[in-house]
């Protein structure tokens, strides 16, 4: 019996020794990651660390006039925003248009794919329709208004920077995206997004790194979950910009820790889509670097009224 009593206590100390040592290397190993040195963006133009965050058109300013049109650009323009924000995918005919979504359904008079349709006849299209204004009337109905070309808007809108999303998981699409660009000399004016993490390397692989990407989906997950591991430092980012929501799952993605050790690797931490504003200003406390919003109108309102200068 005695013998039996001294194997338990002895399998009782291995068992409570190899606990020890296993903590003891989890302790280690979180020690190591805080101080393995990440390798930061040498220079970053979208870090707004202790400024005004950039206030981002998005989809133009959807709330304030037809989303995704040079109107919207135009009206967001004439406000002072600080950058366009927008989508593009493939015509028929292999232009890139200004559209977010698969279809024309939503935002013309038209139906169908955007795939089945030539950008000649994308523009026959009422693309500010379904607009509706403050009144409730239908002030962008049957005014002109067309679905445009990436070429129509780098040509009226380079003065601006540019969030770009690519919504289709297309190489073709991401080729003659980056053309464009090249072509325009806005390289250096546009930080390019997706959810698609295969398009978004390949992207950046084909512009040598040359053109500012945003980190895809995938990789924002990877990201977010490790940080709040306390783990983030073993995440390798080429991107310029983390773009998030304010919420995934159980996770607020606002907090100030989350966006302090974003800058300390020179990456921005822009925000979408922010049309309430008791959550811009949050995000101003917060040291957001730029907010995405339908409502540009009344974001500079209100970062104006807190004496924040552009």
């Amino acid at each position: 019996m005695e013998i039996v009593t001294e194997k338990r206590k002895t399998r009782g100390r291995f068992v409570r020794n190899m606990l020890l040592i296993v903590l003891a290397l989890i302790i280690l190993f979180f020690l190591i990651v805080q101080i393995i040195p990440v390798k930061k963006n040498e220079s970053n133009t979208l870090l707004r660390v202790g400024g005004k965050p950039d206030v981002i058109a998005h989809r133009g300013g959807a709330g304030i006039a037809p989303e995704n049109t040079l109107e919207a650009f135009k009206l967001s323009d004439s406000l002072g925003v600080d950058m366009l924000e927008f989508d593009v995918r493939l015509s028929k005919d292999g232009q890139v248009v200004v559209m977010h979504d698969e279809t024309i359904d939503r935002t013309t008079n038209g139906e169908g794919k955007v795939s089945e349709y030539s950008v000649e006849e994308l523009k026959s299209f009422d693309a500010g329709y379904h607009f509706v204004g403050p009144d409730g009337s239908f002030p962008y109905r049957g005014k002109g208004v067309t679905v445009p070309t990436l070429t129509e808007v780098f040509e009226s809108y380079s003065h601006l920077p540019m969030v770009i999303e690519i919504k289709e998981n297309d190489k073709k699409l991401a080729d003659e995206f980056a053309d464009i660009i090249f072509q325009y000399g806005m390289e250096d004016k546009v930080i390019i997004g997706s959810f698609f993490d295969e398009i978004a390397n390949y992207f950046y692989d084909i512009t040598n790194g040359e053109v500012a990407i945003s980190t895809a989906s995938a990789t924002t997950k990877k990201y977010v979950i490790f940080q709040k591991l306390f783990l983030g430092n073993i995440i390798p980012l080429k991107e310029q910009a983390l773009q998030l929501p304010t919420h995934s799952s159980i996770f607020d993605l606002t907090t100030k820790k989350l966006i302090d050790a974003a800058h300390e690797r020179n990456i921005a931490v822009q925000y979408w889509t922010i049309n309430d504003l008791d959550m811009v200003e949050y995000l101003l406390e917060q040291g957001a670097d730029g907010i995405m919003t339908d409502y540009p109108n009344k974001a500079i309102h209100l970062l104006r009224q807190k004496g924040v200068d552009k």
